[in-house]
């Protein structure tokens, strides 16, 4: 019996492929878990990439809850040809999107560009989010292009002596080229954003409690960005990690899961 049971986890925790049609475009998103009556988790991945390099991260979230995560609209498999003008737009996509599932209630992790995005949401439609993690997010403007580069430059050199090489130098160089490719116009649009939109009007409307999770080595979006947030969203804690940089969630997936899932249930047993 304790086998049986074990294999029924271990198929529920597994990601499947889906597509939901919108009127104006397909959303390809990725969904495992086990049913239950809590709302599902919906990831949304960084800038430039798609669902594909999270897959390890996704599976440990699957473990434990229901997880959707989708390819954004414009990113890899959720095409859509026109250009994307703002947060405001992407959260307007994914609300359709939230909608055509069927799904009331969502506990909502966005990560740097998808934190953005999360952003957005949880201001746009606050009655549907019940908790909120933003991963190293977008959303307070940098200093400069020119101030950022060179750091970016810093960071991802360093990020070669971090563990899974495999994902450095293959899984996710192979999505962003596609995107590059193909979706030249808004990963364009979407790199102004993440430099250059300024969410901070937005953050006082997020009325979900809120974790902000941050490396304290991401040159990327500097802490001091994740402390401007903190002291603007009115129920949020800040939780900062030594591991390594802006995407140091792919890197260190397990320590990640184990602090978002620990907030999580925190947020369900108070709502009971």
């Amino acid at each position: 019996m304790l086998a049986i049971v074990q294999e029924v986890l271990a198929l529920e925790s597994q990601l499947v492929n889906f597509r939901s049609d919108l009127n104006y475009c397909s959303i390809f998103y990725r969904q495992g878990g086990l049913k239950s009556n809590s709302p599902p988790i919906v990831f949304l991945h960084g800038w430039g990439i798609s669902t594909e390099p999270y897959q390890e991260l996704l599976k440990l979230l699957a473990d434990r809850h229901t997880s959707i995560a989708p390819d954004l609209p414009s990113f890899a498999r959720s095409s859509y040809s026109k250009l994307i003008p703002d947060y405001e737009s992407y959260a307007k996509f994914l609300l359709a999107f939230l909608d055509a599932l069927n799904l009331q209630q969502i506990h909502l992790v966005g990560h740097s560009f998808g934190g953005g995005i999360a952003i957005a949401l949880a201001a746009l439609a606050p009655d549907k989010v019940s908790s909120i993690v933003l991963l190293d997010s977008t959303g307070i403007p940098a200093e400069s292009l020119l101030g950022v580069v060179p750091r970016r430059a810093i960071e991802m050199t360093a990020q070669l002596f971090l563990p899974k090489l495999k994902l450095k130098l293959v899984d996710i160089p192979q999505v962003f080229s596609y995107n590059l490719l193909f979706n030249t116009g808004n990963l364009i649009q979407t790199l102004l954003l993440s430099l250059r939109a300024d969410l901070k009007p937005l953050l006082p409307k997020i009325k979900a409690p809120c974790l902000l999770l941050w490396s304290e080595k991401d040159l990327t979006v500097p802490l001091t960005a994740a402390r401007e947030m903190a002291a603007t969203i009115p129920d949020s804690q800040l939780v900062t990690v030594e591991e390594g940089c802006h995407e140091w969630g792919l890197w260190y997936p397990e320590k990640l899961t184990s602090i978002m899932l620990d907030f999580i249930d925190r947020v369900e047993r108070t709502e009971k």
